[in-house]
Order: structure tokens, then sequence, then C-alpha cells
């Protein structure tokens, strides 16, 4: 009698619940009695059939299909030679719960990094105030004129409203091939931390920012850091640079960008790189830069939005550089420290709201004088 015909898929399906059985290795053809079940009882029992009609399947799908079981689907297993103790958990993370930990550590780095790209401040100064760019101090150098640093720090210190920016490079800091250079300074490298704590703790800084002396020798840490995240009286301390934004009470506002230095350069205009800054990068209201030992100040005016953008160079207290005397660097060191006041009064006046001073003590007088306006009800609504 002829095997019954079957379907294809019913053929196909029965063949692969065979194979499944052969891959976790069952054998195939083995009979009863052996000890041992073979793939097609265990087959039969999945399907749920007896084997002598899994038997009659097997021909019909031969004679009518051509399919027959893969002998090699049988997965042999040879007995391992020895076997380890498992040991306990070596506590470190899985794939999965370290990428948890990564995507997680990534998301809240990108909040950090995008919440810095302008920094949001709070002033709590009524009235218009005065932003003091302090240049390149080197404070450990021969040449630091202590005479000239000690009346900026006094009056910014003495003066109401006068906020302080130190544009970065406090001391030498000598490293590799120019550390021979301290054979020509007075003071230690011990003496010179003492002096940036001096310097630190001097004024309630709104912003410091690392020139490239003080990233050298960091490998054990940075003495900077330290103070600053013991004094609790700064504001920002930064590597390279940072914009700011300042709220005023009087809710206006001026957006600032310093760096110890921006790129690029011109042999006609020290203060070519803020230039730049504003035409490509960022149009903020102040731009100020250290790190060159020279002075220099430009407006850039632009029309949207409508906002005059001042660029300020400013000098060094370092008074003798033998690098800039062997190269036949002209002398520009002008301003030591460079001001901007800002008037609230004058919010809606892009040309009179923020106005330069190149001497401390010009500015320190124009800002009384207008701070004495404002207490006298002089406003930006009068």
């Amino acid at each position: 009698m002829a095997a019954p015909r079957i379907t294809l898929d019913a053929s196909q399906a029965t063949l692969d619940v065979i194979h499944e059985c052969m891959e976790e290795g069952y054998p195939w053809g083995t009979k009863g009695g052996t000890g041992v079940k073979g793939a097609k009882q265990e087959a039969a029992r999945r399907l749920g059939i007896s084997i002598s009609t899994l038997s009659c399947r097997l021909d019909s799908m031969e004679a009518a299909h051509g399919l027959r079981p893969d002998a090699s689907r049988y997965a042999t297993k040879a007995a391992d030679p020895f076997e380890f103790e498992s040991l306990p958990h070596d506590g470190e993370p899985e794939a999965e719960e370290l990428i948890s930990l990564l995507a997680d550590r990534h998301a809240k780095r990108k909040a950090h990094d995008d919440a810095s790209k302008l920094r949001q401040v709070q002033v709590n100064i009524d009235g218009p105030i005065a932003l003091a760019f302090f240049g390149d101090p080197h404070v450990d150098d021969p040449g630091c004129a202590w005479g000239d640093l000690e009346r900026a720090v006094r009056i910014c210190r003495e003066t109401e409203g006068m906020l302080a920016v130190d544009v970065g490079d406090d001391s030498n800091n000598w490293v590799g091939r120019l550390m021979k250079l301290y054979a020509n300074q007075e003071v230690t490298s011990k003496q010179s931390l003492k002096l940036i704590e001096w310097l630190m703790l001097a004024l309630p800084w709104l912003l410091r920012i690392k020139g490239n002396h003080d990233e050298w020798n960091g490998e054990k840490g940075d003495v900077a850091d330290y103070i600053h995240r013991l004094g609790r009286s700064f504001g920002a301390l930064e590597s390279a640079g940072a914009r700011l934004q300042l709220n005023l009470p009087s809710g206006a506002s001026v957006k600032m960008h310093v760096r110890h230095d921006f790129p690029g350069g011109s042999q006609f205009n020290p203060a070519h790189a803020l230039v730049r800054e504003t035409l490509f990068g960022h149009r903020d209201h102040i731009l100020a830069c250290g790190h060159r030992h020279t002075t220099g100040y430009i407006p850039v005016w632009h029309n949207d939005p409508a906002r005059l953008c001042h660029g300020f160079r400013v000098g060094t207290f370092k008074d003798f550089d033998k690098y800039a005397k062997d190269k036949g660097f002209q002398d520009g060191n002008w301003s030591r420290v460079m001001t901007a006041v800002v008037d609230p009064a004058f919010a809606g006046d892009p040309v009179r709201y923020i106005k330069p001073f190149f001497d401390m003590e010009d500015a320190a007088e124009y800002l009384a004088w207008r701070r004495s306006k404002w207490a006298h009800g002089y406003s930006a609504s009068a």
C-alpha cells in the first residue's frame, strides 16, 4: 500500500522537528531497547504521533518531495577532558551594565558641555558695573611690576561694582627646557605658590582663566584648583577660555567671551584675533584675552544683532622679557588692566551701553559717577 501523500509545508515542519532533536544531541536511528532515546522517538513525542505514524510520514515525504532527515544535523558532544569550578563574579560590569553606565555618563557630560558653552551668571549688584581684565601677572618673574599689580588690586577691591577677570599666566611655572630660566629668577617655585595664593585671595574674581604657563607641571594637580575649591568666594575657574552671560538686576544682560588667547594674528593689528572672532565666531558684547604681552583694542559694529563688540587684548605685569628683546619685538604693553564699564541705563543704546577704559583710576572714577546717578533715580526706565 502506498504511503499517503503529504503536503510540502507539513513535510518541512516534520523535518524541522526531527532536525531540532538531532541538533540537541538525539541520535538518528536508535532503536528502542538500547536505553537511549533517538531523534525519531523524541520527534514523534513532540509531534504528538506514534513512531509508526512518523515512519509512514517519512516515507511519504521522501516519495512526494524527496525530503529525508539530514544525518549531519546530529550534534555529537565529546566528553570534556576536565571541568573548572566556577569563580565568583569579579565585580566588573557586564557589557549591558557598562553600556548603560556609559550612556548615562555621556548624557550628563553633554548636558554639562552644552551649559558651559554660555554660562549664565546672575549679577546681584544693582546699577552700573565694571569688568576689570587683568593682564598676565607672572607674579614670580623678576620683571613683575609689583607696585602696579598691588595698585590694580587695591583699586578693584575698593571700587564698588567693579568685578575682576584674570586672563591667565599667573606665574612662570617653567617646564622642560625652559626650567633653566629658574636660574634667573629670585622667587623659588615654592614661593611662587604663595604669591599665586595671595593673588587668588586678594579679590573675589568673577572669572579666572588658566593660561599656557598655568597648565604646565600639572601632573600632580594644579594648586589653583585647590585654592579655588577651598576659597569658596570665587566665580569660575576655566582652562583656556569661557563665555558668560551676565544677567543684571535691571533685566539687561552682557555676553562676554574671555580666553587666554584667540586664534589668528596680524603684524598690523594686535587685536586682529578679536576681530576674527566676531566675524567667524560669537558676536559677544565683550571679548578679552592676553598671552602676547602686548595691548590692543578694537570696536566692531554688527547690525544683526545691533551690537558694538569691544575687543580687548590686555598687556602684562611682566616688564622685562628677554625673549621679546632677542626677537626684536616692539614694546606694546601700554595697558596692564583694561576695563569695561557697563551701564544698564543705556541698555537700549549699543554705543553708550559699554564704555572702554585703559586706566583703572579713570574707570573707577567714571563707575563711581555713573553709580551715583543710578542711586539718585537715573535708571534705564527714566
